[in-house]
């Protein structure tokens, strides 16, 4: 059975009504606290009442406390909040990105979803860029045509493209596909990438800009040169994400 153990609560006014989001984590906004608008936002904590809008919802900052889960959930799990839509946030999830969002970890599991869990509160934890990492995967791209690289390939670190005969003009992802491949994005988080042309003969990548991409710099990669890139968010925010990739440099072989 769930239990709790309160060591600080506060309350806030409701921002909207919240009367069925009992045991669910809230963020706090200049109006109050309120349902998370995305699953990239801190949680100020677990909400231990069921106020309507504009009455006081009191808040567990720190302590021990109920919680929501959005479906079975383990001892020793770290969570934050879940978002699926306006109606449906606020939810404990495990967090796969932990510790970027993490807000509690589990002492008493959930068999199911919309069961009560048990969580310790933790202190909030904002976004982490974890795309620089001491890994790399590295592509090979044989495209005879336009080759469309994704954000894996970019987050990987290292593009060994030959393009086959040609001269090519290869396609960033767009920037909601760099965004989702770093975990916890925000505006300034950003990796490096090198893209080495392995042609056999004169041929040259110019890399031209998917969605909401801004290209700065000399985007142009002769035969048996290595260009390094710079990807840095400039925007995080659903539907409207944007991301600039600069040119750093040449080298070659």
């Amino acid at each position: 059975m769930a239990y709790e153990q309160k060591v600080l609560d506060v309350s806030f006014p409701a921002a909207e009504s919240l009367v069925n989001d009992q045991y669910r984590f809230v963020v706090l906004a200049s109006t109050g606290v309120r349902r998370p608008d995305t699953a990239a936002e801190v949680s100020i904590g677990i909400l231990q009442n069921a106020p309507a809008a504009g009455e006081a919802a009191v808040v567990r900052i720190f302590g021990v406390s109920k919680m929501v889960a959005n479906a079975a959930l383990g001892v020793g799990a770290f969570v934050k909040h879940e978002y699926v839509d306006a109606a449906d946030a606020g939810k404990g999830e495990v967090n796969t990105a932990a510790p970027t969002y993490t807000r509690a970890m589990v002492v008493g599991a959930a068999g199911a979803e919309n069961d009560l869990a048990t969580v310790l509160l933790t202190s909030p934890f904002p976004a982490i860029n974890d795309a620089v990492q001491g890994i790399t995967a590295v592509a090979t791209i044989n495209t005879a045509g336009v080759a469309t690289y994704t954000a894996a390939n970019l987050v990987g670190g290292l593009i060994l493209r030959d393009p086959a005969g040609a001269g090519r003009e290869d396609v960033t992802p767009t920037a909601a596909q760099i965004v989702a491949a770093v975990a916890g994005a925000i505006v300034t988080s950003s990796f490096e990438f090198t893209i080495r042309n392995t042609a056999d003969g004169d041929e040259t990548i110019t890399v031209t800009a998917g969605a909401g991409i801004t290209l700065s710099g000399t985007m142009t990669i002769a035969q048996n040169n290595s260009k390094r890139f710079l990807a840095v968010v400039t925007n995080a925010t659903a539907e409207a994400e944007a991301v600039t990739i600069y040119s750093l440099g040449t080298v070659v072989h």
